[in-house]
């Protein structure tokens, strides 16, 4: 009996040396059921996994297998996709090609083209590398030096590397006459985006003014409901048009008092428009151009490159689409990653080859559907479980630190309204996603002795507003968060 005793005792003593993962969860599971009696989330779906990366094993799950919307959630597949082919260090190219001849005077007879290969930040004004500016002044060089005085001829771009569904066809109409409905091109300039100024009218109830657009020129008819509203009004402005028309009608209200502010709509037709730029800016720095712009999906039979213009890395693309949401961006990680598997880009074939990288990840994509790159079709759906199987698996891989690093830290990232404070020695990564009724945040957490967990937290349709939501998932991730200090 003695013997026995002494047994037991060993192996309790065992037993509180390893982790213990039931009674750590304790703590999390009693702040998650708490969350789910307030009433803001009476109707509300909420899906929470927690997985152990090092262990494989799910340390905690909360309606884990519940498909929702992920919103822009979705980043994380595209970008850790792109990681995966393309690599950190990949660039997108356009390449600046001529046709005809070069006679002595410098007058080319023939043609210039631009020949896209879907990169999203080209003529981008987010960088000065790849500002407008920056491009035709690049482009301009390029021609001097090729011997190019005058060009008799058009200026032409080809987008037909991606087919000419720049959006998804369930993107929502409220969405893409708007900036971050923009979709993606084979050939896109300054995000696809243009910039319209406005300022509130003199008296509450009158029209709101347009006072000028970038870039300036840009064919577009402004058809203007916007009005003026009181000074304790919140500025909303909304854009409604396809990719393909060139009319934006505006709605929405601007405060009394408000002047000159800046607000971005979709761009229509990027190829045509970048053509357009680019000829009037060579026209105007002594490049006479005879030829109208236009676009073009065949070649002559003979060309001659001029200069290859290459984007930002890949790894820089990524960490804008994960952190700040850029949707262009995601969309054409997503789009080249279908030419890639099947020599077009499209959304079938993105969608084929996000099937075929779930597979090499070992993952079981069941009650998953994914339709676009960047999350902002509600067509979309995920489970907790399968996000967080996705993450632990991508950890693992060798591109695995570099896909974490595209996600921001918590000092860095827009989600810091929703991320609690940790130690010095621990790091917490998260990516967010947000649309109306739809709040996720995913992530990595790793304390003081490198041990790392990823989790997945998604609610749809609850009875808030997005603030109270957070502060919701706030208080969840900071359970998580000490996890391994319970185990």
């Amino acid at each position: 009996m003695r013997h026995f005793h002494i047994l037991i005792v060993a192996l309790c003593m065992l037993l509180t040396g390893l982790p213990s993962y039931g009674q750590s969860t304790d703590y999390l599971d009693f702040v998650v059921r708490r969350s789910r009696l307030q009433p803001l989330m009476s109707h509300a779906s909420l899906s929470i996994c927690v997985h152990d990366i090092s262990n494989d094993t799910t340390l905690y799950a909360h309606d884990a297998d519940h498909a929702l919307l992920p919103a822009a959630l979705n980043k994380l597949f595209t970008t850790a996709a792109g990681f995966s082919r393309l690599g950190k260090d990949f660039r997108f190219k356009t390449q600046l090609i001529y046709s005809g001849t070069i006679d002595q005077r410098g007058t080319l007879n023939g043609d210039l083209y631009l020949i896209g290969q879907g990169d999203p930040l080209m003529g981008s004004s987010r960088f000065k590398s790849t500002s407008p500016d920056t491009l035709f002044r690049k482009i301009h060089e390029n021609l001097r030096n090729e011997g190019i005085r005058r060009i008799n001829g058009h200026v032409y771009t080809d987008a037909s590397l991606y087919d000419d569904e720049m959006v998804h066809p369930t993107w929502q109409w409220n969405d893409i006459g708007n900036y971050y409905g923009a979709g993606v091109s084979g050939l896109n300039f300054n995000e696809n985006n243009i910039s319209v100024y406005l300022s509130a009218g003199k008296e509450v109830g009158d029209m709101a003014q347009v006072l000028r657009v970038f870039p300036a020129d840009v064919p577009v008819t402004l058809v203007n409901y916007a009005v003026t509203g009181p000074a304790d009004t919140t500025s909303e402005i909304n854009f409604y048009g396809s990719p393909t028309e060139n009319i934006r009608i505006i709605r929405g209200v601007i405060p009394i008092g408000v002047r000159d502010t800046l607000v971005r709509a979709s761009m229509p037709n990027p190829p045509y428009v970048l053509a357009d730029q680019l000829t009037r800016y060579l026209v105007a720095h002594g490049v006479p151009v005879t030829g109208a712009p236009g676009t073009t999906t065949t070649m002559p039979p003979r060309v001659h490159a001029i200069n290859t213009i290459e984007s930002p890395r890949y790894d820089d693309i990524a960490r804008l689409a994960n952190c700040t949401t850029n949707n262009m961006c995601a969309e054409a990680i997503y789009k080249y990653l279908g030419y890639y598997q099947e020599g077009l880009g499209n959304y079938d074939n993105a969608r084929r080859f996000m099937n075929i990288y779930f597979h090499e990840l070992g993952l079981d994509a069941d009650g998953v559907k994914m339709v676009d790159g960047s999350g902002l079709s509600r067509d979309n759906h995920v489970t907790s479980r399968f996000l967080c199987r996705f993450l632990s698996a991508v950890a693992r891989q060798p591109y695995g630190m570099d896909f974490r690093n595209s996600m921001g830290l918590s000092s860095q990232t827009g989600e810091r309204n929703v991320l609690p404070r940790v130690a010095e020695d621990c790091q917490l990564v998260v990516k967010g996603g947000i649309m109306t009724g739809v709040r996720g945040y995913a992530g990595y957490f790793t304390d003081a002795k490198g041990r790392t967990l990823c989790f997945a937290i998604i609610s749809n349709n609850y009875d808030c507003s997005g603030e109270e939501m957070d502060l919701v998932i706030k208080t969840i991730i900071e359970e998580i968060t000490k996890l391994y200090t319970r185990d």
